[in-house]
């Protein structure tokens, strides 16, 4: 009986010390992973700062430059407009594709340079990370602002090729993939493709000439 009771307390002993071990090991890898996907939305932040508080200087141009290799690097484009054009995707040839995520790209880059155009003292807060299924990572931040309520900013992320990428923001619990995916739709059914490169072309001209204005 006490052989018996001692062969099951030493079973018990051998896998709590596995189960701590593995446990340690993961923990491990995902500290690894979390800090290269965070390095990611840190670095986008930072350009993001950058271009705020030298706006006036920089105008609209100067923005989009700054902040262009930044947001080409940190979000998987390809991936995104396969995801927004839905269906539609498999309808397009080879040289359609390439120059849509091309046009994605402009937009992105556009978009950023546009809306991040004046400084009053916001900041760039990470709150937490969420290991998701599949490998997917959320990294929840907040925009910060003195005289109003924060800007909830969740950045869904995966790996490609060893490199964390964004593949979709949500801004206040409104996912911007979902958002464009829908419009899209719309517009490739009255207009056709055409009508669409048509309509983010014009989106990224009115954006240019903000400064006109």
């Amino acid at each position: 009986m006490e052989k018996m009771i001692y062969r099951q307390f030493r079973a018990i002993v051998v896998a709590i010390i596995l189960l701590a071990t593995s446990s340690n090991s993961i923990a491990a890898e995902m500290n690894i992973d979390y800090a290269a996907a965070s390095e990611v939305v840190t670095a986008l932040h930072e350009k993001l700062m950058y271009i705020m508080q030298h706006s006036d200087e920089l105008r609209y141009q100067g923005r989009y430059n700054e902040v262009k290799d930044t947001v080409n690097s940190s979000f998987d484009a390809s991936l995104i407009a396969k995801v927004i054009m839905s269906r539609y995707w498999k309808k397009l040839d080879d040289t359609q594709k390439i120059d849509f995520i091309a046009l994605f790209k402009r937009l992105s880059v556009a978009t950023y340079a546009s809306r991040f155009d004046g400084y009053s003292g916001e900041s760039f807060v990470e709150m937490s990370a969420e290991m998701l299924k599949k490998g997917r990572l959320l990294i929840k931040t907040e925009l910060q602002r003195t005289d109003d309520d924060p800007v909830k900013l969740d950045y869904l992320m995966h790996q490609k090729e060893g490199q964390w990428l964004i593949i979709s923001v949500i801004a206040n619990g409104v996912n911007d993939l979902s958002l464009k995916r829908a419009e899209y739709a719309t517009v490739i059914k009255d207009k056709g493709f055409p009508g669409l490169v048509e309509d983010v072309a014009a989106k990224i001209t009115d954006m240019e000439n903000q400064d006109e204005e």
